[in-house]
């Protein structure tokens, strides 16, 4: 039998408040025990200092490692190269810009090849572009998660076009799909509301790009005209003050929560009766998918990745970004329109399928045996 091909997975953090698990690696958490033990060989390393979210992997059965130079140091590249070495790793998959940074000149230096994967459509910082231009030509493979990445990659990243795979990201659907009825349930009366309450909500990161404020403008429209309708923020931010003050100041305070992190986001998520993502930028767009799994009625922004996974009239309505009157128009229309909200729903849970977390890591496989050989 031949070796098993050796992955190290390299990130920048493994999460981004220090505490709780990005969704990058809650990605790790689910990718790496389907992989074929027999072929593959997964772990990961982080360029931080041991934290909760570290941990989170480790209780996952995740080998681990955390390179502690300094999340700008030079000094990464000879410690990622050495840790390549020593576990005699043949590729390096690369995510987050300082790892793709110090990875590729890594793998250079140890003879692993190289993945850059994209998981975002971002802002381009002009030293960064730089960056990227002198790095262009040491990947060995671009990764992107939607053609919006892909495109992203080419123009924000210099990379180049026959050099960038795309992969869609996945989800264990049947969390989704079939949660438990009795956390969904606990859930729902944690939080407080009324028992005829309808929960507009969305699963997000309270931060500039994912548009929340412009959710509670919409919502601000169309609350007096639905006095059932309360709205429910699933996640936190930096902005999480700024948006609460907006509430007060849209006088519609004692009809929005903002819940924090939730761990159990398919339970969070199925305690929800309409699911709205106003994102401004999405790379891929788990939250729609996993709304799609959980056959929610979606209003989403025709943004990015997102583009790509949902399609008008069909699994949900798509509306502009930054638009908080067309937001609140979508929202009315389904609020009052219960057939289409069951059409929408159970076309939106047929569509996840292509989703799955098991051809995510089937697609990563059939990449990481075309990148050796």
């Amino acid at each position: 039998m031949a070796d098993p091909i050796r992955v190290l997975h390299v990130i920048d953090k493994f999460s981004m408040d220090g505490v709780n698990p990005s969704s990058c690696s809650r990605l790790f958490a689910q990718w790496i025990p389907l992989h074929d033990k027999n072929k593959f060989q997964i772990d990961v390393a982080g360029l931080r200092p041991r934290d909760a979210a570290g941990v989170f992997l480790e209780q996952h059965g995740i080998k681990v490692f955390y390179i502690e130079e300094g999340k700008y140091s030079p000094k990464n590249i000879k410690a990622i190269a050495e840790l390549a070495k020593k576990g005699n790793y043949d590729i390096l998959h690369l995510h987050g810009y300082s790892s793709a940074n110090f990875g590729r000149l890594a793998g250079k230096k140890s003879g692993a090849k190289t993945i850059v994967h994209e998981h975002a459509v971002l802002k381009v910082l002009p030293h960064q572009f730089v960056i990227d231009w002198l790095l262009r030509n040491k990947s060995d493979v671009g990764l992107g998660v939607s053609n919006a990445v892909k495109d992203f990659m080419m123009k924000g990243r210099s990379l180049p076009e026959d050099r960038i795979e795309v992969i869609w990201n996945g989800i264990p659907l049947e969390e989704f799909s079939q949660p438990d009825d009795k956390k969904v349930r606990e859930f729902r009366n944690n939080l407080g509301l009324p028992d005829e309450a309808y929960i507009l909500g969305t699963v997000t990161r309270l931060r500039e790009e994912k548009g929340d404020k412009y959710l509670l403008d919409a919502f601000a429209e169309i609350a007096e005209a639905h006095p059932p309708v309360f709205l429910v923020l699933i996640g936190d931010g930096p902005l999480k003050d700024q948006l609460s003050e907006q509430t007060h100041k849209l006088g519609i305070g004692d009809r929005v929560i903002f819940t924090g992190f939730v761990a159990d986001v398919p339970v969070a998520l199925n305690a929800l009766d309409l699911i709205a993502i106003p994102s401004l930028r999405e790379g891929f767009g788990l939250a729609l998918v996993e709304a799609m799994a959980a056959g929610k009625p979606i209003v989403a922004s025709y943004v990015g990745g997102m583009r790509e996974l949902a399609e008008n009239e069909k699994n949900a309505l798509m509306v502009p970004p930054a638009d908080a009157k067309e937001l609140a128009s979508a929202l009315q229309r389904l609020l009052s329109d219960k057939k289409l909200r069951e059409l929408l729903s159970q076309q939106a849970r047929a569509d996840s399928a292509k989703f799955s977390i098991e051809k995510n890591v089937d697609a990563l496989e059939k990449l990481y045996e075309q990148v050796v050989n």
